[in-house]
This record gives C-alpha cells, sequence and structure tokens, in this order.
C-alpha cells in the first residue's frame, strides 16, 4: 500500500487496467447479450424481470455476503443529505461551522400558516438506504415525516418522525433500531435502514406539530433543532426500480422479519469448506505466515477469521499484534488485530454483520476476502512480549474470481499524542482506482473530560469538488447521538466502549455498510473533522476497510513504530 504521488507509474498502470477492464468487460457483456437473444430469447423477459431493484432484491443484496465483493450490477452512486451548517461554502469560507441543524433544501408553504421542510428532493431511479435523526426535544419527535415518492402530490408514507425512523413503522429491528436507550428519549440516536426504493424521484419533508416554519443553525438551538442525515442510491438511468408502495410493504413482511433474523445470527461457518490453522506462540519480533493457493482452479475467499491472542500485557498486544493479508501478490491489509476486529487495545463485547467480539477474547471476522489465485496470511509480533495465539483459524470457500470481484482491504494509522486545536480535519484515508468504501473504526484516548467529536466526516468521490458526504458530527456518523456513553451494537453500527465521551478515557466507534457502501471509480477521499469542546490532547487511531478492484492505491502505509508505541490506559499516557 504506496502513497500515491502525482500520475506515479503505479497509477499509469491503474490507468491502463481499469482502460483493459472497461473494453473487457464492455465487450463480454455485447457478446453475452448477443447470445442471450439469439439462444435465450424465450427466457429474456423473466432474466430482466429478475434483475429489477426492489425491496425484495435490495434486502437478499444486504445479507448476502458474496454481494459487497463484486462491482454493483447496476451501477450507483452513494450520495448524503444532511443538516449540515449551509455557511460551509469552501475551505476558505465557513469550513469548520457547527450549526449543523435545521438545516434544508428548502421550505414549502402549504397554506394555513404550514410549513413542511424538504429533507430531500432527488430525481431517480434509486433507493434511501440509512436514515439517521435525532432533535433536541420530544415536542420535534412528534413532527410529521412524508415521503412523496415519483411525483405524487400526497406522501405514500407518512407518520411521526419518532415512529417512521428507529420505530417499527417500515421494520422491527434492526433495520429500524434507536441507539443508547439508556439516555432521554429525544437523544436517542434513530436509524432506519430498511431500504426505500424509488423509480422516478422522492422528495422527504418534515412539519413541527404546530405546523410552523423552524429556524435554522445555531439559532435553532434549543427549541427548533433537528439533525438529519440521509444516504441515499442514484442507479445509472437505465436501471429498472420498482417504487416500494404501502402494499409492497405489507408484501414483504415476511421477508423484512426473515432479514432482520439473518442480520443478527447468520451462520457462516456452516459455508465453509477448507480450514486453515495458526495458532501457537510468536516470540517478539518474530511472526506466522500461512501461503496457499486458490480452492479452485476458479479462484477463492477467505469467508471467516477466528482469533483469541493472550499475552502478559493484553492490551498492547492487541495494538503490537498485527495482521497483514496480501491478494494475488498485492498486500492490501496492514491493521493491528484489535483495531481490525473492532475492539481497539481493550476486548469489549460487540457483534455486527461482520464480526464479533466475545467477553473471553475471542474476536471473529465475517469479511469475504476474495482472491484469483493466491494468499498469504501474516500475523506479526512487533512487541517486546511472547503472544501466544491461543485461537487462529480461517475458512476457505470456492470463489468464481471474474471481472466485477475485488479484493478486500484495511488499513490503520494513528495520529498519537496530537493537540485538539485549532479545529482541523483529519485524514482517514484516501483510495485511488475503483472500488467500493465498506466501513471504518476509530478507536481513540482522550484526556479531557470533554466531548471529542463535534466533527463531521466529509468524503469527496471521483471528481467531487465539494464533499457529497458532509456531516453533522461523529457520533451522528457513528449511529448514535448527543456524546452519550452507553455502549451498544447493532449488525450496522456499534460503540463497544464510549467511556471516553464526556470523560477522560476510552473510546471505540464502528460504522459497517451494507447497502450505504460508497462505490468510487477512481478516487475517494475522506476526511474526519476533529472538533473538540475544549484544548486537550488525544490519540486518535482509525482503521478504514474498503473493497477494490486490483492495483489500488492507498495513502496509509503500513506503520510499525506506531503499532509498537505504548497504548494509553492514563491520561499520563498521552503525553
Amino acid at each position: 500500500m504506496n502513497k500515491p504521488i502525482g500520475m506515479t507509474q503505479k497509477m499509469k498502470n491503474v490507468e491502463l487496467v481499469s482502460k483493459q477492464y472497461f473494453i473487457k468487460r464492455v465487450t463480454m457483456k455485447c457478446v453475452f447479450t448477443l447470445l442471450t437473444v439469439i439462444v435465450l430469447a424465450p427466457s429474456l423477459v423473466v432474466a430482466q424481470k429478475n434483475t429489477h431493484v426492489t425491496i425484495q432484491s435490495l434486502l437478499k443484496e444486504m445479507v448476502t455476503r458474496e454481494s459487497i465483493a463484486k462491482l454493483p450490477v447496476p451501477a450507483y452512486k452513494n450520495l448524503q443529505a444532511s443538516s449540515y451548517d449551509r455557511r460551509t461554502v469552501s475551505y476558505d469560507q465557513g469550513w469548520h461551522a457547527n450549526g449543523d441543524r435545521s438545516y434544508f433544501v428548502r421550505v414549502e408553504e402549504k397554506g394555513n400558516g404550514r410549513f413542511e421542510h424538504v429533507l430531500l428532493d432527488t430525481k431517480g431511479p434509486g433507493a434511501i438506504v440509512r436514515f439517521w435523526s435525532v432533535t433536541s426535544n420530544i415536542d420535534l419527535l412528534g413532527g410529521t415525516l412524508r415521503f412523496y415518492i415519483d411525483g405524487d402530490s400526497e406522501p405514500v408514507f407518512s407518520g411521526t418522525l419518532e415512529k417512521l425512523i428507529g420505530g417499527d413503522y417500515f421494520s422491527p429491528e434492526p433495520l429500524s433500531i434507536t441507539l443508547a436507550k439508556e439516555s432521554v428519549k429525544y437523544k436517542q440516536g434513530r436509524n432506519l435502514y430498511l431500504p426505500i426504493p424509488f423509480s422516478k424521484s422522492i422528495k422527504v419533508t418534515y412539519e413541527k406539530q404546530d405546523g410552523k416554519k423552524l429556524t435554522e443553525g445555531e439559532a435553532a438551538w434549543p427549541n427548533d433543532a433537528v439533525f438529519y442525515n440521509i444516504n441515499y442510491r442514484l442507479y445509472e438511468k437505465s436501471a429498472r426500480v420498482e417504487s416500494l408502495s404501502p402494499k409492497l410493504l405489507v408484501s414483504a413482511k415476511e421477508l423484512i422479519e426473515l432479514t432482520n433474523k439473518k442480520l443478527l445470527d447468520d451462520d457462516v461457518v456452516s459455508r465453509r469448506s477448507v480450514v486453515k490453522d495458526f495458532k501457537g506462540k510468536i516470540l517478539p519480533q518474530d511472526s506466522k505466515v500461512l501461503e496457499f493457493k486458490a480452492p479452485s482452479r476458479k479462484g477463492g475467499a477467505i469467508n471467516q477469521v477466528l482469533l483469541k491472542v493472550e499475552a502478559e500485557n493484553l492490551p498492547q498486544a492487541l495494538r503490537s499484534t498485527v495482521l497483514e493479508i496480501t491478494f494475488d501478490g498485492e498486500r492490501t491489509v496492514w491493521v493491528p488485530v484489535g483495531d481490525f476486529f473492532g475492539t481497539g487495545y481493550q476486548i469489549r463485547s460487540s457483534k455486527h454483520w461482520y464480526g464479533s467480539v466475545d467477553e473471553s477474547g475471542l474476536m471473529r471476522c465475517s469479511w469475504i476476502m476474495p482472491f484469483a489465485e493466491t494468499c498469504r496470511v501474516k500475523i506479526s509480533n512487533l512487541g517486546n512480549q511472547d503472544v501466544n495465539v491461543s485461537v487462529g483459524e480461517l475458512s476457505l470457500i470456492k470463489w468464481d474470481w471474474n471481472d466485477r470481484s475485488m479484493h478486500f482491504g484495511a488499513a490503520w494509522h494513528q495520529f498519537t499524542n496530537i493537540n485538539s486545536k485549532p479545529d482541523r480535519d483529519l485524514n482517514y484515508v484516501t483510495l485511488e482506482g475503483e472500488g467500493v468504501y465498506v466501513g471504518d473504526a476509530l478507536t481513540l484516548f482522550d484526556i479531557s473530560p470533554q466531548w471529542w467529536g463535534e466533527g463531521d466526516e466529509k468524503i469527496f468521490v471521483d471528481n467531487d469538488s465539494f464533499p457529497s458526504h458532509f456531516g453533522t458530527g461523529s457520533e451522528d456518523y457513528y449511529g448514535y447521538a448527543w456524546c452519550m456513553k452507553a455502549p451498544f451494537s447493532s449488525p450496522f453500527v456499534t460503540q463497544p466502549d464510549g467511556s471516553g465521551n464526556e470523560s477522560v478515557g476510552f473510546t471505540v466507534n464502528c460504522r459497517y455498510r451494507l447497502l450505504d457502501g460508497i462505490p468510487f471509480s477512481k478516487k475517494l477521499h475522506f476526511d474526519m473533522e476533529l472538533m473538540h469542546w475544549q484544548k486537550s490532547r488525544l490519540n486518535y487511531a482509525p482503521t478504514v476497510y474498503w473493497y477494490a478492484r486490483p492495483g489500488i492505491s492507498c495513502n496509509i502505509d503500513p506503520s510499525p513504530e506506531a503499532a509498537k508505541y505504548p497504548v494509553a490506559l492514563t491520561p499520563d499516557d498521552v503525553k
């Protein structure tokens, strides 16, 4: 994983590979289409019908683990609508403005003193794939949310914000879930992951209970503060999408129930075919290496990794023991094991779609990791103590590697002992090539009792001149709200430990993207703003996950010295 510097030879190669891949893909597609028309004409209508984007196909895509490791068909962009501060115009104008509340696309006057605030208004075909929201008081939760689909003058779906987002109107948990339930109701992070497909257009509006116009921005606090983030797909124009309706929602009820069940309890182990074992003691500065070929001539994929490490100083071992994976001669994974499994350098139990950590320290990863021919897995002990891998196992399945298949990638780095002021953007990652961004995990230790996570995500995709994803706060990005400390787990977001939220201490926040993955054809640049309530110091370590076609370039190099650096357990450890 080398840093891209201008148009390096590697990037020229990536560009050449992309062009060759495009020509090959178009040629294959044309040949296949011709053969289909000539030979399989009777089944053509059925085949096309089965490739529609529907509520059913989206739910199936969500829980089919192989889907995320393939370039999406039909192609789509993932965009975000949010209440970010509209005073933010450019790096030179309002870049760190923080009044991220009650900003809307526009406000529509409906007569009789009634106003609807437009959160999203876009033309399709597409689908809403994530909706997060929170308010500043209980009355605002009782406001009305409306979904106008395909230009209808009347809303297709309508109800209170409390019921529709995080409530049970569209689905039970976890597709619709409210997080940090120990907190006051209006401060709980409200999340909807049930997809809402639309064929031509969608408009989402919010109306206060009294119908009055909301105050925007800083002045909205505390009576009128409505926060929202909506992730939505826009498919290529030729895509055929079936718009969701109340009737279709009812007909999908059984599938929604099955999806919820699978999201909470999916049996990955039963699908494994070959098991590789790598347990045993690793001495300081030593490593264990597994090298193997694909289990079939068409290819293979890792579909599960189990790991448990033991050491006298376990927190340090979780950080100084590093997982490195090379697929088909290209190293794309280099991450300390605790950070890779989303627990940082403390064992904290959690469970999500792509893995889990239990109280015994057993860590499980269910990212599917395809390769065409060869794979090399290396576990290195960069520390100064013995590390015992008491459980070390990966399982392999067969994979049909083709021009849609992607390698899995993950990178980690730490901003060590940094000052929280002035406000600034910290780079999570910059990727160049073609792929899909699928999640991240943030591990930090803050020496201040004040809130560290006021900053927004700013994600540039391909040719963006302004971020197509501009958020409203770090905790909003990770699904909760109002700096809440309570740990939580869901298939999509987890907070294994929130001790460092408004307290001195350790925090881990993770977001795992299913339908809300972000495709990029040329480049993805992800910054997270560091905005703290007061001057402080902290260690701030993001891990990022992606899938990409061979030849991807990542600006985050392996950081052995950072991995060996003593982990922070007390404020004195952040100097």
